[in-house]
């Protein structure tokens, strides 16, 4: 099983809200509202910077991201059902793999510091691949490091794009609180879904 990690196992909308403001400043752009910031929600770095800060890198975005991001630790919050999820799907023997467009290094701070770093076989990031989601690379490269197939594997995600890069890699989408024909409000109901989906993978 695969999961995106903002919005679904962390609870990180106004942590990344506050640190993008932030960064938009430090470049010389006015903050964006939380109705914009909604809309790009869960975007590729690549995107937001072509969109927001053109003028900018994508290196130099990072590396601000990764100076400031302990300003906003306290906006950081773990998803209360994350952790006997996870638990759970573990004790039943499913690969779990956390497929996200975040960055490496922030990935590993965040894991760290909320401890759902041990629950993971793999960890894909914007940085291992060429083209991250909405683009399928990213689950294709966790399947292949899990030894699972796609088609046979459910992805848990939270925005469009997660939606259309699951799809595009032929994976079992699964939204959460997100339109979608196999949909969750809660992830308690995720093991009740993937035993009626008979997901083995």
């Amino acid at each position: 099983m695969l999961f995106d990690l903002d919005g679904v196992l962390l609870n990180s909308y106004y942590f990344w809200f506050h640190l993008f403001n932030h960064t938009l400043k430090h470049f010389g752009h006015k903050p964006i509202s939380l109705k914009v910031f909604r809309k790009n929600w869960g975007k590729s770095t690549e995107e937001d910077v072509k969109k927001f800060m053109p003028e900018s890198t994508i290196e130099e975005v990072k590396s601000h991201f990764f100076r400031n991001m302990q300003l906003y630790k306290n906006y950081l919050k773990v998803n209360p059902l994350a952790r006997t999820t996870l638990e759970k799907l573990r004790r039943l023997n499913y690969k779990l793999g956390c497929v996200t467009n975040s960055h490496r290094r922030i990935i590993k701070w965040q894991l760290e510091a909320t401890g759902l770093k041990k629950y993971f076989q793999v960890i894909i990031s914007a940085d291992d691949v060429q083209r991250p989601k909405p683009e399928p690379e990213m689950l294709y490269k966790a399947c292949k490091k899990l030894g699972v197939r796609p088609y046979n594997t459910a992805f848990v995600g939270d925005t469009r794009t997660d939606l259309i890069a699951g799809k595009r890699a032929g994976c079992v989408v699964i939204g959460y609180k997100i339109k979608n024909r196999i949909k969750i409000e809660s992830l308690k109901a995720l093991s009740r879904t993937i035993k009626d989906l008979e997901i083995k993978e």
